[in-house]
């Protein structure tokens, strides 16, 4: 997970670099259905070196180690749609205290997940996205086993990303 201590860099893109970057999001992550004709990221550096895409003031994307997830803000948002898990109430804690998911508090699992693909995590009574993974094993060989962890929490809810948003 990013350590915000400060962004030593940000400034908004350019229409080129613009379109270009929502090519490279829909590429890598899917359609990005939120985001408006007139819409423009920030780009911004951390002082760990990872990249984010700002929207209104809002951290929608980073990349850390050249790899590209949504924030919980982006999900919230309806700004992509990834592969996601719903997890049970009582994972819910876990969950937002950055807890890796693990197999007994998945109630339902999307198709078309792979290993090592970014999956949004959904708690099951409001059905709000709560933070993004990465999957250990694809859809099938999750609903073959009962026990064990499936998914690496790489960011969620109450986490430096989220709270820089809100501040």
């Amino acid at each position: 997970m990013p350590s915000i201590e400060r962004i030593k860099k940000r400034h908004l893109l350019k229409k080129r670099d613009h379109r270009e970057e929502v090519e490279r999001i829909e590429k890598k992550l899917g359609s990005l259905v939120g985001l408006g004709e007139d819409d423009r990221f920030e780009e911004g550096i951390l002082d760990d070196g990872t990249r984010i895409l700002i929207l209104d003031d809002d951290i929608l994307f980073f990349e850390k180690d050249g790899r590209l997830f949504p924030t919980v803000h982006a999900l919230l948002k309806d700004m992509v749609k990834i592969p996601e898990v719903t997890v049970d109430m009582g994972a819910v804690r876990f969950v937002v205290n950055g807890a890796d998911i693990m197999r007994p508090g998945i109630i339902k699992i999307d198709d078309g997940i792979e290993e090592d693909s970014v999956v949004g995590i959904i708690e099951e009574r409001h059905g709000k996205a709560l933070a993004v993974g990465v999957a250990q094993l694809n859809s099938q060989e999750m609903r073959s086993i009962d026990t064990g962890k499936v998914i690496l929490s790489v960011h969620h809810v109450n986490d430096e990303l989220w709270d820089f948003s809100k501040e």
